[in-house]
């Protein structure tokens, strides 16, 4: 039985290079209409938990509009047409943000970040052995990026007084780090 709800009625209300926005005139299981009902389309987007052979795990520096300030991050980026797969997109963005190319991948979780109003979904990978091999190759809006190659030891204990600041990246680290058995 399905028990999701129906749409009765879509409309978009904007249309841009990162971005849908559409309103949905939904239908419950209980009969209830909920009128609009916003959803969020954006590509999906991949995190990368890269780990250096001396144990360190590459950050980056980038400044994030939304909030006004600089996060430290772990690399990561959305997919777009030039990505077969998620791996793939993984894969480039660790190379275009760091210079850095890994060794051993490893697709640790595809989690939804926010299934109540957004669409995509985040593929989170495990790259060991990672190594410097390459120049930057930013693109437009990373301009400033910054490579931090921290020990482990010093990201996890940072976590909880905010040295990463985006949640979902605070739960990739977790995950990951906890399948490459190097959580205390």
């Amino acid at each position: 039985m399905d028990d999701g709800w129906k749409v009765l009625e879509t409309r978009t209300i904007l249309q841009d290079r990162w971005l849908n926005l559409r309103a949905d005139d939904c239908l419950t299981p209980d009969g209830v209409t909920i009128s609009p009902y916003y959803v969020m389309s954006y590509p999906d987007w991949v995190n990368i938990v890269a780990i250096t052979p001396d144990d360190r795990l590459l950050l980056v520096r980038q400044y994030r509009h939304a909030a006004g300030r600089f996060f430290l991050e772990i690399p990561g980026g959305g997919l777009d047409e030039r990505d077969v797969d998620s791996e793939k997109a993984a894969r480039r963005e660790l190379e275009e943000e760091t210079g850095y190319i890994a060794q051993n991948w490893q697709l640790i979780s595809t989690l939804y970040p926010n299934p109540a109003s957004h669409t995509n979904r985040l593929h989170t990978y495990l790259a060991t052995g990672a190594e410097r091999r390459y120049q930057q190759r930013l693109d437009a809006g990373e301009e400033g990026l910054t490579v931090h190659a921290l020990p482990i030891a010093e990201v996890l204990d940072g976590l909880q007084a905010g040295l990463i600041g985006q949640a979902l990246h605070v739960s990739s680290i977790l995950l990951a780090l906890r399948v490459a058995g190097r959580l205390r």
